[in-house]
């Protein structure tokens, strides 16, 4: 008996054909019940096959084999990995982010040069991809590949603009897990312990501004006495000092537009700016040259300088956070971002702010990343469950009698006799924190 020839069995007007099966993933011809041909075919990262269809087989496989010869279009002096990531590190990503952000950024194209400079682009695959990432992770933390890998796809999505391939292989490609780390949010007490240690020092000013602001250390860093307007209690946001690896700090705009515009100012940080100006003052007439600085094109005074005048390390600023929580007895490991989270957690748990308030007064451009920013809920959960108890679950005969009980919801005025540990008083400035020492 004949052996039955196995494959795909298609009906003709010329009777029964039957094709052989293709390969996995390399697409498939077959006729549509219309009478139509269809030709298919995979792109990496795709979840289902691209089609064409024509009147006739051939005319499905050569309409297939002519997009298939589009989308690997010659890349000319970019066909190679690292010629493409130079390429997009110099022409597209310089212009879209901040210089500090391009360095880092320029390290990892250097390490992808390295590993898979010489690789054509249009051979990236899935494979090749998933065994980059895992090489990478014998050496690298991995969150620093999660960066690396978004690099990558950052420039292999300009080879699909350009044409050279119909899909990008490296979005395919799962990312690694990475465990994100404890962070640190300041109580009241101890918020009010690190300003009282770091009220001395000459940047104490820029700790009260990270702590009771929630400012940004770039945008500390960048503020300067032509923004300051110390009779109103104002500051004006507009530029920032970002560290560059290897450049050191350099001034450029800040990193959301959020930030920017007119921040009210606390009385303890107006009472410790008008004591940094007296510090500057001093050290500009002792120094004996004082660096003159300049941002588009105009001279600027800083506010926050070295003893010389030029610009301050964002790395001092950390170190004199550190050295204030030693002295203020805090055992946590602090940063000067730690600043931003105290405020952002304070002001919804303590003050019962809503997060869009709260977005707006440290300067998100959105309310969900402000979110990302609370370590601690305090007694809102249990807040909300009373008062949602009280109007879904609440006796209706009873609604009248003891508002009180039903009150558990978020408050809008701090309780009697008890602070937020952000002082937004309108006292005297000297009130908010121990007076200096002499």
């Amino acid at each position: 008996m004949a052996t039955r020839r196995k494959g795909k069995r298609v009906e003709t007007p010329e009777g029964v054909r039957v094709f052989g099966k293709a390969a996995n993933r390399e697409g498939s011809v077959y006729r549509q019940a219309d009478g139509r041909w269809c030709a298919t075919w995979w792109v990496p990262g795709e979840k289902q096959p691209r089609k064409v269809t024509a009147k006739t087989q051939q005319e499905a496989i050569a309409r297939r084999a002519k997009r298939r010869e589009q989308a690997g279009l010659d890349l000319g002096g970019l066909r190679t990995v690292g010629a493409l990531a130079d390429w997009w590190l110099h022409n597209v990503h310089r212009q879209a982010v901040r210089p500090s952000s391009w360095a880092k950024s320029e390290d990892r194209v250097r390490r992808i040069k390295a590993t898979l400079g010489e690789l054509p682009v249009v051979e990236l695959d899935y494979r090749v991809i998933t065994e980059w990432q895992a090489r990478l992770a014998m050496d690298l933390a991995p969150r620093t590949v999660r960066h690396h890998r978004q690099t990558l796809a950052q420039v292999v999505d300009e080879a699909v603009k350009m044409g050279a391939l119909v899909g990008n292989p490296v979005r395919s490609v799962k990312p690694l897990r990475v465990t994100e780390a404890e962070a640190v949010a300041l109580d009241r007490d101890e918020t009010r312990a690190l300003l009282a240690a770091a009220r001395d020092h000459r940047l104490g000013a820029a700790v009260a501004l990270l702590f009771l602001q929630g400012w940004r250390v770039s945008e500390v860093l960048g503020l300067a006495w032509e923004d300051v307007d110390l009779d109103a209690g104002t500051a004006l946001v507009q530029r920032a000092s970002v560290y560059v690896d290897g450049r050191g700090q350099r001034l450029g705009p800040p990193k959301t537009e959020g930030a920017r515009g007119e921040h009210w100012l606390m009385p303890t940080v107006v009472a410790l700016l008008r004591r940094t100006r007296d510090i500057q003052d001093q050290e500009r007439e002792a120094a004996p040259r004082w660096t003159e600085i300049t941002y588009g094109g105009e001279p600027i005074s800083l506010v926050f300088t070295n003893p010389t005048g030029g610009l301050v390390l964002r790395q001092a600023v950390a170190k004199v956070v550190k050295q204030a929580a030693k002295t203020a007895g805090i055992s946590a490991q602090l940063g000067t971002h730690t600043g931003r989270r105290t405020v952002v957690t304070t002001l919804f748990v303590d003050g019962d702010e809503a997060l869009e308030d709260i977005a707006r007064f440290v300067g998100h451009a959105r309310p969900a990343t402000t979110a990302g920013y609370v370590k601690r809920l305090g007694r809102r959960p249990q807040a909300v469950a009373r008062r949602a108890a009280a109007i879904l679950d609440g006796d209706p005969d009873d609604q009248g009698d003891d508002d009180s009980d039903r009150s558990g919801g978020v408050r809008n005025e701090p309780p009697e006799n008890e602070s937020n540990g952000v002082s937004y008083r309108s006292g005297p400035p000297d009130e908010a924190l121990p007076a200096p020492g002499p």
